[in-house]
């Protein structure tokens, strides 16, 4: 029974079963491999039927989904300044017209991209990894709760994961072919995913920065001249997309505000040792998002040094290293391939062109796993002797993300974290217990739910929509006094509804926290109630982590 693999990097194969080692271990490790990839299917599948309530972030998108034609997709700026790649807007608008304006419709194509990116994924592993780390590979694209969230959100980052992966696939298929129809179909197949991925530039640009630099230090001409056919053809389509579309997206003052406020911008350079801990911070926050490599996530205020030890970090972050350095001195051209993306998003970041942060990272989740399975696998076979033995270390790294997914399936509520939303809940808990005579008060941290699922479902209520006068009171009690406009027309009905957002409290546009009287450590939600409280006496609740709804009986006051 073989105990080792071979070190070589197999050719990749067109079937998806692992490279024959023999003998019963390789069996076992084939079917742990099929086992993280009906799991991650499953993950996702669950989610997706869940059907949960649209998120505040989904709903800035989805609206002009369900409003814009293809045509008008192709604006400069969609509904709520938001912004996505054309192709992912088309495919999403293809959707709704497939199978409706409803949720599942809207995560339909997120979905699919996010089950490709497993089957896909595994020819790129079998291509750079043995068995090992494969399993590991497979194992944290499969059940990373970032990954299996993203790809049942109605967002562009499931596709741009996808987009990574299927530049990847290319890679290995083409990067040492050099004749010509070989190397257009590259070139073309490069061209087509910048249309759907904004950031598979980085993918691709340091994919072709690292292929040219390898043929350029070996002196190989020929092959240098010959790859600069697709490389040249993804800088074109690049050129078109930017300055057809993306370079209209020019971000606005208030949302680079809003990025330097959580430190999403490589401080460059560095010159304090608190902007040098910028570094430590964002490794380990890539390990928990979009890694999902955590085994258990405690608050922001918790003592650093336990929220590091609880999350597991150390482990994964020298199986990180080790795969780093393994992956320089195995094969250069493979090790560049998969670092310069990396460091091009640094380099963006550090000149504010583009934020480090979970999300905006999610694209870079491949690159990172197979450099962590790389690591993985030479520490399992360098600490462990025999093939049972190899287990260990993959079980470790995975615990956590198979154990917080499963979580997630047994408690609902904390899927998402904090982007669990209960919009459409509420709003049908009003609509269900209506009555004449009723009255419903929408604050205005919460309207963008309200006024998308009134479209959607038509609710048998029309709220007074409250207004906004943050930017125009002067302190707390101005503010209240401009409130009782709206609260005055609440004043002849018998019963009155007020709904409100935990988490909403700032408009698209705003600058984070202004006016700092408004974000004062009291709770200005809490002033909001108490103020219904002076006139009717509360007879229900439905509280939720975002949305709280509260009904006053105002006939006895």
């Amino acid at each position: 029974m073989p105990t080792s693999f071979n070190t070589t990097f197999p050719e990749v194969s067109k079937s998806p079963v692992l490279p024959s080692a023999g003998g019963r271990v390789n069996k076992e490790w084939i079917t742990v491999v099929w086992i993280l990839m009906g799991a991650g299917v499953f993950f996702r599948l669950f989610h997706f039927l869940d059907n949960r309530s649209l998120y505040v972030d989904e709903i800035f998108l989805a609206t002009s989904l369900v409003k814009m034609n293809f045509w008008e997709l192709t604006a400069p700026m969609l509904e709520y300044e938001q912004k996505a790649p054309l192709g992912f807007l088309w495919m999403e608008r293809l959707m709704v017209l497939l199978f409706g304006t409803g949720e599942m419709a809207l995560r339909l194509f997120p979905l699919i991209c996010g089950v490709a990116s497993l089957f896909l994924f595994l020819p790129v592993a079998r291509y750079f990894l043995k068995p090992v780390g494969v399993v590991v590979a497979i194992g944290v694209l499969a059940a990373a709760p970032p990954l299996v969230y993203h790809a049942v959100e109605v967002k562009q980052y499931s596709t741009e994961m996808f987009a990574t992966v299927v530049a990847l696939y290319l890679y290995i298929r083409f990067h040492k072919k050099m004749a010509l129809p070989s190397l257009l179909l590259w070139g073309l197949s490069g061209a087509v995913i910048l249309w759907f991925s904004f950031s598979s530039i980085f993918i691709l640009a340091g994919m072709a920065f690292g292929v040219c630099l390898h043929y350029l230090l070996k002196k190989e001409w020929r092959h240098l001249f010959r790859s600069i056919n697709p490389f040249s053809m993804w800088l074109v389509s690049f050129a078109a997309t930017y300055f057809l579309f993306t370079h209209k997206h020019g971000d606005s003052e208030w949302l680079l505000h809003w990025f330097r406020t959580r430190d999403s911008f490589m401080p460059l350079p560095p010159t304090s040792l608190s902007e040098l801990s910028w570094f430590f911070k964002k490794i380990f926050s890539v390990l928990h998002y979009p890694l999902g490599l955590s085994w258990l996530d405690l608050s922001p205020s918790a003592n650093p040094i336990v929220r590091i030890i609880a999350r597991m970090s150390l482990l994964p972050l020298a199986v990180l290293a080790v795969g780093f350095a393994v992956f320089y001195r195995k094969d250069r051209k493979h090790f560049m391939v998969l670092v310069f993306p990396v460091l091009l998003v640094l380099i963006a970041s550090g000149l504010e062109l583009y934020p480090f942060m979970d999300r905006l990272v999610v694209f870079l989740a491949p690159v990172l796993i197979l450099i962590l399975a790389l690591g993985c696998e030479k520490l399992s076979v360098f600490f462990f002797k025999t093939a049972r033995g190899r287990f260990i270390l993959p079980a470790l790294l995975l615990l956590g993300p198979l154990a917080n997914s499963s979580h997630q399936i047994i408690n609902r509520d904390v899927f998402g974290d904090y982007k669990k939303s209960y919009q459409r809940e509420t709003l049908s808990y009003i609509d269900d217990r209506f009555q004449e005579g009723d009255a419903v008060y929408i604050y205005w941290n919460d309207l963008v739910g309200y006024r998308y699922y009134k479209a959607m479902r038509g609710f048998r209520f029309e709220a007074v929509e409250g207004k906004d006068y943050r930017y125009v009171a002067k302190d707390e009690a101005d503010y209240y006094r401009r409130l009782s406009a709206d609260f005055e027309k609440l004043s002849g009905n018998k019963r009155v509804w007020l709904v409100y957002s935990n988490w909403a409290w700032f408009n698209i546009g705003d600058f984070d926290g202004q006016p700092a009287w408004y974000y004062a450590p009291e709770s200005s939600r809490a002033t909001l109630h108490k103020t219904f409280s002076t006139i009717g006496e509360e007879i229900d609740t439905y509280k939720t982590t975002e949305v709280n709804v509260h009904l006053f009986d105002l006939q006895e006051r």
